[in-house]
């Protein structure tokens, strides 16, 4: 039998680990507090294909397009020549919501639809990564059901698992209990593979982590690792011998389709291709 096909993730480090890569048309989830590096990791996946000569989609659900674009050059990663080029569609998912009205039921995203939407845009650039960030929002319910959230996540994921033209990372945070604890939300079991972004108290220091924390169809070593962010590179991690953290760290606490959404302006309308009018770098020297 044929090996899985690997794709990289574009992280310095992080392939070995891994078997080389995620499997090919596969989602995965990289989940993590608020700075702890998961923009980042969505845009490094990203970037490692477009360089390749891939093409790929990048959904943005919380932050402007052009906060991405910043965010990506404060990297030293210029994105726009690839969005020129239509290799790199970027997509306003923001609009969507602020359109929404309604009873709660109904102001909840059609996933079937969203995902027809995506497909569509990937079909027609061939794209071969895509990436939404955060997922949080598509998938949680309007009226706060824990079984209505759990159902959109399975729809979401499996509609995204029938179509494998692309591989999909996906980012989300941590959902918080009562006592601050962190809990793993349904896209975490859903997901092929999921990496957890931290911050730890390294003796003396704070470190950022990455822990491995599942990875199905891959043998992995359940083990934390350091890692930094620097321009040109982004996350890498610290060296060959990756270092594992001493046991005494502790972690810092840091839509079914209804009428009305039927009625209501079609989705391709709302999301949009961001075009940037004009590159970070001529921002700077206006």
């Amino acid at each position: 039998m044929a090996a899985s096909k690997r794709v990289s993730t574009g992280i310095e480090g992080l392939d070995a680990l891994i078997e080389q890569g995620f499997l090919q048309g596969r989602s995965y989830l990289v989940t993590g507090d608020v700075g702890t590096g998961k923009t980042t990791t969505c845009l490094q996946f990203l970037l490692k294909g477009l360089v390749d000569g891939e093409k790929a989609v990048y959904v943005t659900v919380d932050e402007k397009p052009s906060d991405i674009l910043e965010s990506a050059a404060s990297l030293g990663w210029d994105l726009q020549p690839y969005i020129q080029d239509k290799r790199l569609v970027v997509l306003d998912a923001s609009g969507y919501f602020s359109s929404r009205g309604g009873a709660a039921r109904e102001r909840e995203v059609d996933i079937q639809r969203i995902v027809t939407d995506l497909t569509g845009y990937i079909s027609r650039m061939q794209a071969q990564r895509l990436a939404i960030d955060p997922v949080g929002p598509l998938i949680k319910s309007a009226d706060g059901s824990s079984v209505r959230t759990e159902d959109q996540a399975r729809l979401l994921i499996g509609l995204f698992q029938s179509q494998p033209q692309t591989t999909n990372l996906l980012s989300s945070h941590p959902m918080a209990t009562r006592d601050q604890d962190r809990v793993s939300g349904i896209e975490e079991f859903l997901a092929t593979g999921v990496l957890a972004l931290g911050l730890a108290r390294l003796g003396e220091r704070f470190v950022r982590t990455l822990w491995i924390k599942k990875m199905r169809g891959t043998a992995v070593e359940p083990n934390e690792y350091e890692f930094s962010i620097t321009k040109g590179k982004g996350i890498v991690l610290m060296s060959e011998v990756f270092r594992r953290l001493d046991d005494s760290s502790r972690p810092l606490q840091a839509a079914e389709g209804s009428s009305a959404a039927k009625q209501s302006l079609p989705l391709k309308e709302l999301l949009q291709p961001f075009e940037p009018s004009e590159t970070p770098t001529q921002k700077r020297k206006s």
